[in-house]
């Protein structure tokens, strides 16, 4: 059974071009988004009023789709995307979280990932991230010398 989750006033903006010219089209009111999830895609679905379905869409992996700022996401499909502006960004960072889980990029692991512990590339990047730690490693001659050569 899919999970539903529902987030309300969220704002619909669909973008395209026509002829070189790029066109907007913004719905007035606030609408009700649906996602309802699967093992690796999720329905999307925004109600109007009198629970008018005005879009729908299914995301997967291959779907062509991208977070915007800290409040909206874009979905291009075909010639045409749809921008979601969230009311929040609580909602958003649920929204978004959702689907990163249900197109699988919470399985994806890199070879780094794969080859290092957590808690040690932690440690490693606040090490190196630190400035003066940085200005040591500069004035260290002999160090950068061997690089030069």
């Amino acid at each position: 059974m899919a999970a539903v989750s529902v987030f309300p006033g969220v704002r619909l903006l669909t973008v395209g071009d026509a002829n070189g010219e790029i066109q907007r089209h913004q719905e007035q009111q606030p609408l009700r988004l649906e996602v309802r999830t699967g093992p690796d895609s999720a329905a999307i679905a925004l109600y109007g009023p009198e629970e008018l379905c005005v879009f729908k869409c299914s995301v997967s992996r291959d779907t062509e789709c991208s977070r915007v700022g800290k409040q909206s996401f874009i979905i291009t499909l075909g010639c045409n995307s749809v921008l979601l502006q969230f009311g929040t960004p609580t909602d958003f960072c649920s929204f978004y979280n959702i689907l990163k889980n249900c197109r699988g990029h919470n399985t994806e692991r890199s070879v780094f990932s794969e080859r290092t512990e957590e808690s040690s590339a932690v440690q490693y990047f606040q090490f190196y991230g630190y400035l003066s730690q940085q200005q040591n490693m500069m004035q260290d001659y002999v160090r950068t010398g061997t690089y030069q050569r």
